[in-house]
């Protein structure tokens, strides 16, 4: 009873932090199973994992480019120079993610979003990974 008490009180926390950040601030989710389906079956986003290089070669989406946050505009850009291509950003479990989301849509991004619940999420929801850089 206590690890579903415990499951019911991680997921409730979760949904009120991106409920925030959603509703207060225009970072816009992106759940996992919406990027794996993008992934296999349309071009994908650019993904850009904010994560330290040893997480992100510890494991990683296929695909995703790693630009550890705190970030520079300049270091985004790079990586995406195009404002109107879509972007989702991804850290570990959703909490660096979503300030370089807002950094990104301030400064001209039109399509970029925060995959929800973070490497985490990606991998509860049975997201394929891999390692290295």
């Amino acid at each position: 009873m206590r690890v579903i008490a415990f499951f019911f009180a991680v997921v409730v926390l979760l949904a009120l932090w991106e409920g925030i950040w959603w509703l207060g601030f225009g970072v816009s989710p992106h759940s996992p199973w919406t990027l794996a389906k993008e992934i296999r079956h349309t071009t994908p986003p650019v993904i850009i994992d904010v994560r330290t290089s040893a997480e992100f070669d510890w494991f990683h989406i296929p695909g995703a480019i790693n630009v550890a946050y705190p970030a520079t505009l300049a270091d985004l850009a790079q990586v995406s120079p195009d404002p109107t291509v879509p972007v989702v950003v991804v850290c570990m479990t959703g909490h660096r993610s979503p300030f370089v989301v807002r950094q990104l849509a301030q400064s001209g991004y039109t399509d970029v979003s925060n995959l929800i619940g973070g490497m985490v999420g990606w991998k509860l929801f049975g997201g394929e990974s891999v390692s290295g850089h």
